[in-house]
């Protein structure tokens, strides 16, 4: 062989060798990085899944832990916030029947006392967070006007659409009040109950407040729009003992609750714990969750979400925990305007508008099994889906065909509810030597497609990555709404059910190996002599070849 030939050869078996290695090295590099900051959804052929005891089902064990840091939402000076330092995180699935199955198990340290109530949350002198609701505007918005020196009496008007102040569009910060009249010693008088001043307290210290003058706007199901202005008129009407949106006075709004950094709180007042997993959705670029690192929430907004949008599996202890000592769950409760329902769907199947065709567990009817307060957010703001609506200060995603009036009166029935009962929880405490521990368990189909809410909901699929975050709210050590622990973005990988790696990497680097091996078989004897003479005269191109090759790695 002359030396031009084995000049030849030597360059490919050292081009083979630095392809295979390169890229080998560069694959594991690369997946050891992905896998720091991903969790693995393991596939589990036959899980069965247990929500009065989460956590003791067998298939968990042979399921590792991963470890989420978590950060303080608020870090400031004396702020409340932060007080879980990092989660662990289980995920599974399983196909029962033919339709698969998403299970999420969480463990979380308990700081502050063990807290089962839902106390309505405070500022630390006193006023209440959120003192007003969200409703549709519309025409069933009032005021309220009354004076400080006397708050027995008010007037009444409605306040046109055009002049309510609406965030997101089409909602209105408003409180439920009802308005009746009676015959007052054979005269008719109305009167507003339920009115509250801009903290949230009572006027007239909860006792009926006499209208005085009356100016407000009824539109009959046929569109006709009438002006009332008196008792009588509200009689004839058949609008006695119904419901109205007294309108928020502009005093005390989301943004306002910014320039605090804790609640009150104490052993007794307490919030509930909380654990949310947020799903990104999409509407941001590919790279948006390694440059925003968490999700932000725009300041000053009902939960409006920086970019993209997302749904939230929000897990309360209170009224979601199913637990003998979770007071809120049992039902009936009764939604904002007082119409008693159930949280879970136990009374009838299929109890709500929604119900999954193919829902083999039967989520919603699952022995001991709580549920989640499941959410939605988008750059407007944070939506609750489904479910009894206005029993939270966010506004409603919901059957589109019930209008603002027909959920004030409460003129609906769970049939026309979209179903809240779509992903399933269980929740125990655990006391042990190294502190006490909350373990929730996230039970759901794969799919909500069918359902009215599928748009607003993340769709689980085999061998797809998605992207979660978490987060604890500490209730019983003062933490609820803004004040909470929040992780980075993770990636969620889905193994499929028949898992099989790229064999490409093994390829390229047995090739490393195996060619120059095989080069050497092929040639003669007096060929590989040569190409040894010829190999010791260039060391320095080898030293230095591997050189960059160094660098390139390290970089």
């Amino acid at each position: 062989m002359n030396g031009y030939m084995s000049m030849v050869i030597l360059g490919l078996i050292i081009f083979l060798v630095i392809v295979g290695v390169a890229y080998g090295l560069d694959y594991v590099i690369n997946s050891a990085e992905v896998s720091a900051s991903t969790i693995t959804v393991y596939y589990v052929p036959n899980a069965q899944i247990n929500l009065g005891n989460p956590g003791t089902e067998p298939f968990w064990q042979s399921i590792p832990w991963t470890t989420v840091p978590l950060v303080p939402t608020v870090p400031v000076p004396n702020g409340i916030s932060g007080h879980t330092k990092s989660m662990d995180v289980k995920m599974a699935w399983t196909y029962v029947n033919g339709t698969p199955y998403i299970f999420v198990l969480i463990k979380t340290i308990n700081v502050g006392v063990v807290s089962w109530r839902a106390c309505p949350e405070l500022t630390p002198n006193g006023q209440i967070w959120a003192p007003f609701n969200f409703f549709p505007s519309g025409w069933w918005v009032v005021n309220v006007s009354y004076k400080q020196s006397n708050e027995s009496i008010a007037s009444v008007y409605a306040v046109p659409v055009s002049e309510q102040i609406q965030y997101p569009p089409g909602w209105t910060l408003s409180n439920p009040v009802k308005i009746y009249v009676l015959n007052v010693s054979g005269k008719l008088e109305a009167f507003v109950s339920g009115a509250i001043n801009p903290q949230g307290v009572p006027l007239n210290n909860g006792q009926p407040i006499l209208i005085t003058s009356m100016n407000i706007t009824y539109v009959a199901l046929n569109g006709t729009v009438f002006h009332i202005t008196s008792p009588q008129q509200f009689l004839n009407l058949g609008l006695n003992n119904t419901n109205w949106a007294q309108m928020a006075y502009n005093q005390f709004y989301p943004q306002d609750t910014a320039e605090y950094v804790s609640l009150f709180y104490n052993d007794t007042y307490t919030y509930p714990e909380r654990v949310v997993v947020m799903w990104l959705l999409g509407g941001v670029p590919s790279d948006w969750t390694q440059i925003a690192y968490t999700p932000h929430m725009i300041p000053g907004t009902p939960g409006a979400l920086s970019a993209g949008q997302a749904e939230l599996w929000h897990w309360n202890s209170n009224p979601r925990a199913n637990n003998t000592q979770d007071s809120g769950y049992g039902g009936p409760i009764t939604s904002i305007t007082g119409i008693p329902f159930s949280l879970s769907n136990w009374t009838e199947n299929p109890a709500y508008a929604n119900y999954l065709a193919h829902d083999p567990l039967k989520l919603g009817f699952i022995d001991h099994q709580g549920m989640i307060d499941d959410m939605y957010t988008n750059g407007s703001s944070l939506y609750m889906i489904g479910g009894i609506p206005f029993i939270n200060t966010f506004p409603e995603i919901n059957n589109a065909s019930i209008n603002g009036w027909q959920w004030l009166q409460g003129n609906y029935s769970p049939k026309d509810l979209w179903d809240p009962s779509l992903v399933a929880t269980g929740a125990r405490v655990v006391s042990t030597p190294t502190g006490t521990y909350w373990y929730v368990e996230f039970a759901r189909t794969f799919t909500t497609i069918g359902t009215p809410s599928a748009p607003y909901q993340v769709q689980f699929y085999p061998g797809r990555t998605y992207y979660a975050s978490f987060a604890v709210f500490q209730g019983g050590a003062g933490e609820s709404v803004d004040f909470k622990s929040i992780s980075f973005w993770w990636r969620v990988y889905i193994q499929p059910a028949s898992s099989s790696a790229s064999i490409l990497p093994l390829i390229l680097i047995a090739n490393s190996i195996g060619a120059p091996i095989i080069s050497l078989i092929l040639m003669k004897n007096a060929d590989i002599v040569s190409l040894i003479s010829l190999t010791s005269k260039i060391p320095k191109f080898i030293k230095l070849l591997a050189l960059q090759f160094k660098i390139k790695v390290m970089k």
